[in-house]
């Protein structure tokens, strides 16, 4: 249970420091641009688009791959312990973007104008916009499936580029003992 403690205690300076570096990265604050009305269409987008369940589902994503991350970093924590820090992942989370939620509201009233935000609302209100929000997760799937063989390729190509420009056969791979003359 120590480790455990150490754990949500590592995790928690990790999400802090993120914070304190966004916060540092902000520009200073100017006089909001926002309207009562592009913040109700701002807020209207993001009902549009799902928000809350969007974020529902890929939390249930992430969840698996973090917990998966931290076992390999910590083989120690035992399956109740990762059990217990994916509930407490998506009970924070859950209780965090529904205070999200506002400040994205109001950053999507101040950086867009009225008419794009009505745009915006219009497209994803549509039939089309629904469609293209109900098909991302089978779309991305099908993307992700595609992936492995498209990096391999990628990797290849990278190599065969920096090869031609540092000269691989004459660089030493790390960790290979240097060649004799």
């Amino acid at each position: 249970m120590k480790r455990l403690a150490i754990l949500v205690v590592a995790a928690a300076l990790c999400l802090t420091g993120g914070a304190a570096q966004a916060r540092q990265a902000s520009p200073p604050a100017a006089a909001s641009k926002a309207t009562p009305e592009t913040r109700a269409l701002a807020a209207r987008y993001f009902d549009a688009i799902h928000y809350d369940k969007l974020l529902g589902q890929m939390m249930d994503q992430m969840v698996p791959m973090m917990i998966t991350s931290m076992r390999q970093q910590a083989p120690s924590v035992t399956e109740d312990q990762s059990r217990v820090i994916g509930e407490t992942v998506v009970e924070t989370t859950r209780e965090m973007t529904g205070k999200m939620k506002g400040p994205m509201i109001d950053a999507m009233a101040e950086v867009f104008t009225e008419q794009e935000l009505r745009d915006l609302v219009a497209f994803y209100e549509g039939p089309t916009g629904q469609a293209l929000i109900a098909k991302t997760p089978e779309l991305t799937q099908r993307m992700m499936g595609q992936m492995p063989g498209m990096m391999a390729e990628m990797q290849v190509k990278m190599r065969e580029r920096l090869c031609a420009k540092i000269d691989c056969g004459k660089a030493a791979a790390p960790g290979a003992k240097p060649s004799k003359p």
